[in-house]
């Protein structure tokens, strides 16, 4: 039997049950410890999901030697000072979108992660959804691409700009990584136009609707923002082109219409299993996460890939309000 990796959960909530429910198919991942700044949350977390304790002090879960790995999913804010303690420490890093609020701070992550060795995945699950793969397969160079992420008001902290940065930041960034990663070129230049449409009163661009172009010249289109459902193309819906073939993927990447490749339409129903119960990918991304760690590989989705998401989005803020095309270097 092959080893296991120890990994602790820090920020039990949503998103963490979630990683929790995938991991229980992930034999190599075994989750021994929960942190969660209310004590209740990380006590039903080790409740249901077994482990050896649970705790409202990370830096019990930093001094621990026999956790090899930590899952951090906490509010936006708390990244930076969490996956920068964690590398001191020596612990590997799976931290969920977006790595953090200012391109500053996702460069303090990547310099703590280099300098401490240590390894940094960042949870963009679209990557590792099975229909993704195969429309990348299909049509790898893209000449246009369109990418979206739309979805009924949003509340709670993830709005507030302090913490979460709002919808296009929060889950926006999932549609500005997966449109780098259909074209595996740097965006270079970026225009946009948005603002405050559904939440003037917290004064954070909450809507945008942002032009990309990439170094090998293919460009994109990415709108994104909480101004309600989308229901005939759904919450995630992306589109590449590249003069002879097109691939829309919709249903949140769970079925695909073609023209011009070898079949006409794909549904994830129709996969054989495994992939038929993963759509999304968030199984097959800790799979990709438990083999980067017991292989020694690099990380599928490292922390530059976290940087570059970040920076995307905030490069379009910057873009509507000074009503001018920035450049993005990274």
């Amino acid at each position: 039997m092959s080893r296991t990796i120890k990994m602790a959960l820090i920020g039990c909530g949503g998103m963490g049950r979630s990683h929790l429910r995938s991991a229980r198919e992930v034999p190599e991942l075994e989750f021994v410890c929960y942190a969660d700044a209310v004590e209740g949350t990380a006590a039903s977390a080790c409740h249901e999901f077994g482990g050896r304790y649970h705790t409202t002090d990370v830096e019990a879960i930093m001094r621990d030697d026999d956790v090899e790995a930590v899952l951090i999913a906490t509010h936006h804010d708390s990244h930076p000072p969490l996956a920068t303690r964690a590398a001191q420490a020596g612990k590997q890093i799976f931290l969920e979108k977006p790595m953090a609020l200012t391109i500053e701070d996702c460069l303090k992550i990547e310099e703590a992660v280099d300098k401490a060795g240590v390894k940094l995945m960042m949870g963009f699950k679209f990557r590792f959804a099975p229909l993704v793969a195969s429309v990348k397969q299909m049509v790898p160079h893209p000449l246009v691409t369109v990418g979206q992420s739309l979805h009924s008001a949003m509340k709670g902290w993830p709005l507030t700009p302090e913490r979460g940065g709002g919808p296009v930041l929060s889950n926006g960034c999932h549609a500005f990584d997966l449109v780098y990663w259909l074209n595996e070129s740097e965006p270079v230049l970026i225009s946009a136009a948005g603002g405050p449409l559904t939440h003037p009163e917290h004064g954070l661009v909450d809507n945008a609707a942002v032009s990309v172009q990439f170094e090998n010249g293919s460009i994109a289109a990415i709108i994104a923002g909480d101004s309600g459902d989308a229901r005939y193309t759904s919450k995630f819906f992306f589109e590449v082109l590249d003069g002879r073939r097109t691939a829309t993927l919709y249903e949140r990447c769970h079925k695909a219409q073609l023209s011009g490749c070898e079949v006409d339409s794909l549904s994830v129903e129709e996969l054989p299993p495994p992939l038929s119960t993963d759509p999304e990918g968030t199984r097959a991304e800790l799979q990709a996460w438990a083999r980067c760690l017991l292989e020694d590989t690099e990380s599928p989705v490292g922390p530059r890939d976290g940087t570059r998401a970040t920076a995307m989005v905030l490069k379009a803020f910057e873009a509507i309000r000074s009503g001018r095309t920035q450049e993005l270097r990274l």
